[in-house]
């Protein structure tokens, strides 16, 4: 068995991203296990990434209805119950990484579970603003998890994260029960990105956690669109790869590039932004566009052209054409 491993739950809504991960992986020639948990695939679907020749395996996890029963609905599930898998299937390797279903790797960050194992220390990315966690959907039982005062300038984003499991078994699993355990009376509904900090502010992890640039692992609010950090592509050893225009290596970016409405919202909002501290917008309004273009063209490879291809139909509402 590998020493390392991968996360992601998601449903059948999210094939094309997964499939655009999946791909990517392979693409950036992984070896270490990918571990999915699906819901409601088609069959036609799980034989052809079953089969897939991956340069890692994957191995298959069906989430059954009493599961989402079980879990105050599927998208609770999906985006809750990874971290309590994360450390049950992390107790067989030495790190993992926990994953959203719409990341796409650009590079192999092979590196980031050598530094989780041999460190002790849990890498995640950065979030534009630090939280405090301050609101009644923080309470727990009645009472704050930790001072609300706090700001916390260790507050991550959710995916992707390294962490050796089997250390932080308990922050992992916790996060998951507080929000499932002794519901109604709890009635802990904090979203799972603030419930994981929390439960690792518990935990003692402030000063056990490293900070991964935003601008080279997600891309969120619009980062990768923006003059100086937007992104760009060349070879490299012989295959195609991203940099941020400030000479930042891509490993891998985050979105719904399947569907033409958030690739437009995520330039209008990058427009907006660019309007609102230049006073003027028109040349980073192309430079967006084709970093935009740069970011679809990496996941239409990924999604449609690599090692396994999807039909292209709407995966969000089947009755509904794709849009492209």
């Amino acid at each position: 068995m590998a020493r390392y491993a991968y996360i992601v739950m998601a449903c059948r809504k999210y094939i094309p991203e997964v499939n655009a991960l999946l791909n990517s992986l392979d693409y950036v020639e992984n070896e270490f296990d990918v571990h999915l948990w699906h819901y409601q695939y088609p069959d036609d679907y799980l034989a052809l990434i079953e089969n897939a020749p991956w340069t890692y395996p994957l191995i298959l996890h069906e989430i059954s209805e009493k599961d989402v029963e079980d879990s105050r609905g599927l998208s609770e599930f999906v985006c809750r119950k990874r971290y309590w898998w994360a450390a049950e299937i992390g107790k067989d390797y030495d790190a993992v990484c926990i994953m959203d279903a719409d990341i796409v790797f650009v590079r192999n960050p092979w590196q980031f579970f050598v530094i989780a194992h041999e460190t002790g220390f849990t890498l995640g990315v950065h979030k534009e603003q630090n939280k405090k966690y301050s609101d009644e959907h923080h309470k727990f039982n009645g009472e704050f998890l930790w001072d609300p005062k706090f700001t916390n300038d260790k507050d991550l984003c959710n995916a992707p994260l390294f962490i050796d499991a089997k250390l932080y078994e308990k922050p992992l699993k916790r996060s998951w029960d507080i929000f499932i355990e002794g519901f109604p009376k709890s009635n802990f509904k904090a979203p799972d990105m603030d419930a994981m900090n929390l439960t690792f502010l518990e935990a003692g992890m402030y000063h056990k956690i490293i900070k991964l640039s935003n601008h080279s692992w997600l891309g969120t609010n619009e980062t990768m669109l923006k003059p100086y950090t937007r992104v760009i592509g060349r070879m490299d050893g012989g295959k195609y790869r991203l940099w941020t225009e400030n000479g930042q290596e891509v490993f891998s970016f985050h979105g719904q590039y399947y569907k033409k409405n958030w690739r437009e919202t995520q330039l209008e909002n990058r427009s907006r932004c660019a309007k609102g501290y230049l006073g003027r917008n028109e040349n980073s309004d192309d430079m967006a566009r084709g970093a935009m273009e740069t970011l679809y063209n990496w996941f239409k490879k990924m999604c449609f052209d690599w090692k396994v291809t999807i039909p292209l139909v709407n995966y969000v509402h089947p009755e509904q054409p794709y849009d492209g």
